[in-house]
């Protein structure tokens, strides 16, 4: 008999991405490479956690883009989060609030003539970037899904998804203790058949980011930045 986590409940607060929490940053030195207006790459938090949280690694990515940290919209004990736990993979509408909420603040975006080009998801947020592709293989360049997986059910967009085959950056621990070893399987299998797939795994490291992933980070996001300008 496994001892499964138990999770308190989500409150939703609000079908949509409040504006206003949005945490927008630029890595320093991005000031000296002209006014031009970048394109965005938005942040999207795990579980429990909030706008602030992956705000904290925008010192370490590229001056090439701008970033944006969005807050869940379901309450989640002290923090946010984008979906219930544990996933229930007959109900796939528990993660398309979230997707449909931030595909909304997307299009605002580009209706203000701010592109966002990618999505840095951690844990559920990983989950959320890779259900975005799902549901538009043409809705982002790229992700990066730290720590998460694709959500555990077919989805109509998956097909679609397989011929674009975007790029796509997955960092994750060896020590997780939210992933066994036929789990972090499921998830290569994925992301193999349905991106181009950069794997960093940290053999040491539980459900988390270090120093070596968040390298790995920037210089995935680097390349991006590099194709755009070639391209």
């Amino acid at each position: 008999m496994t001892n499964a986590p138990q999770y308190p409940p989500v409150e939703l607060i609000a079908p949509s991405i409040d504006d206003t929490a949005v945490v927008r940053a630029d890595p320093p030195g991005a000031e000296a490479e002209g006014a031009a207006r970048k394109p965005v790459v938005m942040l999207l938090h795990g579980l429990g956690s909030h706008e602030g949280d992956l705000a904290g690694l925008v010192p370490f990515l590229p001056t090439a883009f701008t970033y944006a940290s969005l807050r869940g919209i379901f309450r989640y004990v002290q923090g946010y989060a984008w979906f219930e736990m544990p996933v229930d993979p007959s109900r796939t509408e528990a993660l398309e609030t979230s997707a449909a909420a931030v595909e909304a603040w997307v299009a605002d975006q580009a209706d203000r003539g701010i592109r966002v080009t990618g999505a840095l998801g951690f844990s559920q947020g990983g989950t959320l970037a890779l259900q975005l592709l799902r549901r538009n293989p043409g809705a982002l360049d790229w992700v990066v899904q730290l720590s998460g997986r694709p959500f555990p059910a077919p989805m109509p967009g998956d097909a679609a998804l397989a011929a674009a085959r975007p790029p796509a950056l997955w960092g994750h621990g060896g020590l997780d203790p939210l992933f066994a070893a036929e789990d972090e399987d499921a998830v290569r299998e994925f992301m193999s058949a349905h991106t181009r797939l950069e794997e960093e795994r940290r053999p040491d490291l539980a459900h988390a980011v270090d120093e070596v992933e968040l390298r790995a980070v920037a210089s995935f996001l680097q390349r991006r930045a590099a194709e755009r300008t070639t391209g």
